[in-house]
């Protein structure tokens, strides 16, 4: 698990501080625990897991994918949203909301057709 610790924070492109940060511990900690033969509790593994929608069964063994479907998607998008200012948060709401409504208008056209 240590070894993936590390791919993970590597593929959210988040240095140690960071992800540290995002689950509430120290710089130094990720890395003792990025270190090969290192104990990580349960308690660690459950908050990695939740904070970044990883896929429990991968984490432990390396097994599946690494992200829980769609919620890396999610994760990404929430994440550029809080790097908006309010102007452009208010927009790409609006935007997402005028793609929501044209998907619908595609779908009923399309169920009409058929």
């Amino acid at each position: 698990m240590n070894k993936r610790i590390k791919e993970l924070r590597k593929a959210l492109k988040l240095s140690q501080k960071v992800f540290a940060e995002k689950i509430g511990l120290k710089q130094n900690t990720v890395s003792y625990l990025e270190t090969a033969g290192s104990k990580i509790t349960e308690q660690n593994i459950k908050i990695i897991c939740s904070q970044f929608s990883v896929n429990e069964h991968w984490f432990r063994t390396g097994e599946g994918e690494m992200f829980l479907d769609n919620q890396k998607k999610q994760q990404d998008l929430l994440e550029i949203f809080n790097k908006l200012c309010p102007p452009l948060q208010d927009y790409l709401i609006k935007v997402a909301n005028d793609l929501l409504i044209a998907q619908n208008e595609m779908q009923s056209q399309k169920q009409t057709n058929n």
